[in-house]
């Protein structure tokens, strides 16, 4: 049985009482999922980092995993993970020396310093992200979460009204390039076209609410551009409030698994061309109507 100890103030809580070496069996899963649903962040803490196999074996408990080839793609040099459903979100090359300045893998991991969810790009969306600490700079390269059903309940009746039949257009490249990637070819741009979702997410287990924002969400479909971008501005900058946001100070050996429909997040800066950080991440997917992956 498992135990969640709420972490701090905020809304995130930590998890005790899970092995992710032994076999994980239903009522564990289940209750793992009631937790996730109560506050949308657990984090399993460690002695050791995960072995990438025990992670992997984990994340497909929840469902079918992503698998990213984009980072690949757009430098056009080699991965140093053994799988590509295991995401890099280091700043280390298949040499594991430090990405220097100019290196386009580091360029896009800056699009992570936004504020989103993860793979709002894809029509499949991410449920839980899984991300594990194999290597922590000594500044500690923090994570942010902002509460997404929060925000939602904070918001005006109005407001919600207005919102319950929007949705958004989201694509990788429009949150890369406010990030300060150099634009890509079309060819690139092709291999991940854009996705529509809804604003407002529901939890089909709980019936709970929430936005569902990301850096990736470019315009609001049926309104002019700058109306509905400013709109979307608007909301990021209501759901990140300090009450409605989570800091997650990073240990090696951590687990931070986070609900993708519930909340957002972002990293904060540090001096990335001078201290290593190797953070893996593993990213459940929605299933497809009848169940397919």
């Amino acid at each position: 049985m498992i135990e969640l100890t709420p972490l701090g103030d905020g809304f995130a809580a930590e998890v005790t009482g899970l092995d992710l070496a032994a076999p994980v069996d239903d009522i564990l899963r289940d209750d793992f999922v009631a937790g996730m649903d109560l506050h949308a962040i657990c984090v399993i803490r460690n002695d050791d980092p995960v072995s990438d196999k025990h992670h992997l074996a984990f994340g497909r408990l929840f469902g079918p995993l992503m698998r990213q080839k984009m980072q690949q793609t757009v430098s056009g040099r080699g991965i140093r993970l053994p799988t590509d459903e295991l995401i890099d979100v280091g700043n280390l090359d298949e040499n594991g020396d430090i990405h220097t300045a100019d290196d386009p893998r580091r360029a896009f991991h800056m699009g992570n310093l936004l504020w989103h969810s993860d793979v709002t790009f894809d029509p499949q969306r991410a449920t839980y992200s899984m991300l594990a600490a194999h290597q922590v700079p000594p500044p500690g390269a923090d994570t942010e979460f902002a509460d997404m059903r929060a925000a939602y309940e904070a918001l005006s009746p109005k407001m919600k009204d207005r919102l319950e039949s929007l949705s958004a257009e989201h694509s990788i490249w429009y949150s890369r390039a406010v990030g300060g990637m150099a634009e890509v070819s079309d060819d690139v741009k092709a291999t991940r076209p854009p996705a529509v979702h809804p604003l407002i997410n529901i939890n089909p287990r709980t019936g709970q609410k929430s936005l569902y924002l990301a850096s990736h969400a470019s315009h609001v479909i049926g309104m002019p551009k700058d109306e509905g971008r400013a709109l979307l501005d608007d909301l990021i900058v209501h759901a990140t409030q300090p009450e409605f946001v989570y800091r997650h100070k990073w240990r090696v050996g951590d687990i931070a698994v986070w609900d993708n429909l519930q909340t957002m997040h972002r990293g904060v800066p540090f001096d990335d061309t001078k201290y290593p950080r190797d953070m893996r991440r593993v990213t459940v997917l929605e299933r497809k109507p009848g169940g397919a992956s």
